[in-house]
């Protein structure tokens, strides 16, 4: 990590900006526009991540909001990766920072005895696709996640990792 990224836990302060940071990745034009109000765990954070034995960071470059991540935990060791988002500048490297906050995710996880880790994410992200691949998720289908929730695409592809 450099000098001036520092990944920490979740406050309400942050949430405006956490809030921008989703809505442009999703809204790179590359799928349908969504708003913050399709997605309402991201207006709750602290109640639907944190509270319920979860985790949600962000990091920060000083006193600008660099990049997200969450964790729902589920019955059975199965928890739910969401929300993972970094801005351009903080992609690859020389920050890495999508790898860091994975980290930070995944020895929080299993922490908390998570053994299986899911997640969705469009069809069209192909770098999402790779970084997941090349951590070791493996494909699966919907019906083998272990909750539903609402998915904001239409289509999505869905994976899992064996920790």
């Amino acid at each position: 990590m450099t000098a001036a990224l520092r990944i920490r836990p979740f406050v309400p302060q942050d949430r405006d900006e956490v809030i921008a940071l989703v809505l442009h990745c999703q809204n790179d034009g590359t799928r349908p526009p969504v708003t913050a109000a399709d997605q309402p765990e991201l207006l709750h954070i602290p109640e639907q991540y944190q509270a319920a034995g979860g985790g949600f960071w962000v990091a920060r470059d000083g006193e600008r909001l660099a990049g997200c991540i969450g964790l729902m935990l589920c019955p059975d060791g199965a928890g739910i990766l969401k929300k993972f988002f970094v801005y351009e500048p903080y992609r690859g490297a020389p920050h890495h920072l999508g790898q860091q906050l994975y980290r930070v995710l995944l020895d929080f996880a299993r922490t908390r005895g998570v053994r299986r880790l899911f997640l969705d994410t469009p069809k069209n992200t192909a770098r999402a696709h790779r970084f997941y691949q090349t951590a070791g998720f493996r494909p699966v289908t919907q019906a083998e996640m272990p909750v539903q929730y609402r998915l904001i695409y239409e289509e999505n592809d869905f994976f899992c990792l064996d920790l």
